[in-house]
């Protein structure tokens, strides 16, 4: 199997734009497109990660963006659709990304700079070779390949799969991963972890327990 990992920044990507500005981050899935009345109309789903002030922002911004169709959002949780004008080469370049034969190795993340980063896979490298080229070729697009090689794939993220998690464990985990919690040496303590979303040691503690209990099974799975 050919695999591609590859960094692009489309500036007129609607996602792009607002994950740098409200500095938050994505992960989602392209689910699919069709054409109608010389529009291209895109579908995805995907999770946002960030402050929540800056979520609620985000989505509300993505709400009055008059490309957006339908935007449907539950917690972190969203589905969108939205449109463009319709040409021959953003056509090309659509059907290239959206090519059947290509599998999503893990969700496309689109970092806090508006950065995506897409990691897929093929059977035959030329399908691949095809995406890096319509990359190459659309104005206001840049990219930057790391990686594209021939190898064994071993594994694939889907994000359905995963334990879901209460917003207040959700919190903790993410806030325990960003401080250092887990690194070693431990750059933060639980107690002031717990100070810096105003919780007692003891219930913060017991938030971030509950969401080790739920995803160390799911991980311990994965090898």
């Amino acid at each position: 199997m050919w695999a591609l990992n590859i960094k692009v920044r489309e500036k007129w990507n609607i996602y792009n734009e607002r994950a740098s500005k409200f500095k938050v981050k994505l992960y989602f899935y392209s689910q699919n497109y069709y054409e109608e009345k010389g529009k291209i109309y895109f579908v995805a789903s995907g999770i946002v990660e960030g402050e929540e002030n800056n979520k609620k922002r985000f989505f509300s911004s993505l709400k009055r963006d008059k490309k957006v169709v339908n935007l449907e959002w539950n917690n972190d949780f969203f589905i969108c659709t939205y449109s463009e004008g319709k040409n021959s080469k953003r056509s090309k370049a659509v059907k290239a990304a959206y090519n059947p034969k290509l599998i999503f190795l893990k969700p496309v993340i689109i970092d806090e700079e508006g950065r995506e980063e897409w990691e897929i896979a093929a059977p035959s490298r030329n399908d691949l070779g095809l995406f890096i080229k319509h990359a190459e070729k659309l104005a206001n697009v840049e990219y930057k390949v790391l990686y594209f090689k021939e190898k064994k794939m071993e594994n694939l993220m889907i994000y359905a799969m995963l334990p879901k998690l209460t917003n207040k464990q959700k919190k903790a985990l993410m806030l325990a991963v960003e401080r250092g919690y887990y690194g070693y040496p431990r750059k933060i303590t639980l107690e002031k972890l717990a100070k810096q979303i105003n919780l007692s040691t003891s219930t913060f503690q017991f938030h971030l327990a509950k969401a080790e209990a739920k995803l160390m099974p799911f991980l311990v799975r994965q090898y």
